[in-house]
């Protein structure tokens, strides 16, 4: 089969806020190209100044967008963007009406988006196919609240564009569909038996995690070599729940233990931030805790971070993935988790890592308890853990696993649209 050319589409693309979603796009979007293929990202310009830009030979480009409602205050339109909005971009539906020869497109997004993508697609006679990234069939009740809550008290008149596009088939009418989480992977096959679904899992770079690093974090930030350095990487967030990882803290100095507790992420819930910035008050845990609000992916203290601390946590109340653990792993950092969703099934209790249920302090702490009074268990998760990631988890192989999908998609509605 030709090379194929793809566009991949989503919600936003910030270098300075950075999720699991935009990981995995710029990651296998790069890997594509490498392998001699065609492919590029759209988004909306949502928390970008750039509206085109090529790095490592990947084109970016950024457009316009409305979230259709009226009576909308900035700092909604803020909570929007950062995480749950909903938005129409007319420029980036005449831009890709207008571009030459895709044989596929890709959409990371869903509603307005993933159906303007179902549009173009309809237009112009090719496949299409759709990612869950976020959890789709799972998404917890209180989540989904929080990320309705910036639309409170406005008027949503987009709602007839919606009717008139046909807005909720943009699945029932997708070739293919990606799951990053199995269980959702499990339902989504259930649910579409006579589409191609397939559960492709996030990678990691691991030659990234590999290389020497120049920073010692303990040293940057003036923490004794005896203290246990616990590092969270995510968006700062209710779904990660790094509130309990502050209880937690509180809990360790509380026993005379010596920890600090440092956040990376960038602030996708700003209600949240402030709650972990007023239980840090409260508690007096100001010189124990420290907060980088985000870092660009290929920033090298990214890396240091994960290579001086002690032990990841990640206390997620909801989890389709977690791609942060890989990254824990490829740096020979034993982790910790809360047992929800991909996690559950990614991680191998006392084998890859150790769980907890999540939001129970109790477990965790005896979780982090039993990593540092058993040095044996500790040093076997960290070489179970760096081989289960080398094996099954390079962008390499994934990125393989995603152009057989592609072939497949195309090559199946090709014979049914002769």
């Amino acid at each position: 089969m030709k090379k194929i050319r793809s566009i991949q589409v989503l919600r936003r693309f910030a270098f300075d806020e950075w999720g699991g979603t935009e990981t995995v796009v710029w990651n296998s979007t790069k890997k594509l190209i490498e392998k001699g293929f065609q492919s590029s990202i759209m988004c909306t310009i949502a928390l970008s100044k750039t509206d085109k830009e090529i790095i490592e030979n990947v084109l970016i480009e950024r457009f316009p967008y409305s979230y259709t409602r009226l009576n909308l205050k900035k700092k909604s339109i803020l909570d929007l963007d950062k995480k749950g909005g909903n938005p129409y971009s007319w420029q980036l539906f005449k831009k890709l009406l207008n571009s030459d020869r895709i044989d596929i497109l890709h959409s990371h997004t869903m509603q307005r988006l993933a159906n303007t993508v179902r549009w173009i697609a309809r237009i112009k006679k090719i496949p299409y196919v759709v990612s869950f990234h976020g959890g789709f069939f799972d998404v917890p009740e209180s989540e989904m609240e929080e990320m309705l809550k910036p639309m409170k008290g406005s008027f949503n008149y987009g709602k007839l564009f919606d009717i008139a596009f046909d807005n909720d088939h943009f699945l029932k009418n997708a070739s293919g569909i990606l799951c990053v989480g199995y269980n959702e992977y499990l339902l989504t096959k259930e649910k579409y038996p006579n589409k191609i679904v397939q559960y492709l899992p996030n990678a990691v770079d691991i030659e990234k995690f590999k290389a020497k690093t120049t920073i010692n974090i303990k040293q940057k930030l003036k923490i004794s070599n005896d203290t246990k350095l616990i590092l969270c990487v995510s968006r700062i967030d209710y779904q990660k729940n790094q509130i309990l990882l502050v209880e937690l803290l509180k809990k360790l100095i509380d026993k005379q233990e010596k920890a600090h507790l440092l956040l990376i992420g960038p602030i996708t819930s700003i209600d949240f931030y402030n709650k972990i910035k007023q239980k840090i008050d409260i508690f007096n845990l100001q010189k124990h805790i420290t907060i980088i609000e985000g870092l660009n992916p290929e920033d090298s203290l990214l890396v240091s971070a994960f290579k001086s601390a002690d032990c990841f946590i990640l206390p997620s109340i909801h989890e389709p993935f977690g791609i942060v653990a890989l990254e824990a792993w490829a740096a020979k950092l034993p982790i910790i988790a809360s047992n929800v969703g991909g996690l559950g099934r990614l991680i191998e209790n006392k084998k890859t890592g150790l769980q907890f249920e999540s939001n129970n302090l109790e477990q965790l702490y005896l979780a982090y308890s039993q990593l540092f009074s058993n040095n044996s268990l500790k040093e076997s998760l960290i070489e179970n853990s760096y081989q289960e990631v080398c094996e099954k988890y390079s962008w390499d192989s994934i990125t393989d696993q995603l152009i057989n999908f592609y072939e497949e998609v195309i090559d199946k509605f090709k014979k049914e649209n002769r």
